[in-house]
């Protein structure tokens, strides 16, 4: 057979070795997402525990006692959006990862 008329064949071939590697890598992502989307769920879930619970003391509470626990309800609230904010990063840089893999 003359390369003209295998070149059909490795054209193909080709072809599904990169849709397997993309299929691999789409999974791949689609797992990691579905992972951060788990962990910022507990993170936020948890944040909302705690913040609950610090407003129901700082409702009974007054003064320097009210104040404290009231600075503590904004820290975690900053946290919480600093951790969903670092949590977006880490989503978007394995996206740009998995982009680069492909056009390699």
């Amino acid at each position: 057979m003359d390369s003209r008329k295998r070149w059909p064949v490795f054209r193909g071939e080709r072809k599904a070795k990169l849709q397997a590697k993309i299929d691999k890598l789409n999974a791949k992502l689609q797992s990691e997402l579905d992972q951060a989307k788990q962990r910022a769920e507990r993170i936020k879930s948890e944040t909302e525990a705690e913040v609950q619970a610090l407003q129901n003391k700082a409702e009974k509470a007054q003064g320097d006692v009210k104040a404290t626990l009231d600075a503590r309800v904004k820290q975690l609230r900053g946290q919480y959006k600093e951790a969903e904010k670092n949590l977006k990063h880490l989503v978007a840089g394995h996206m740009r990862e998995a982009a680069a893999r492909l056009e390699k």
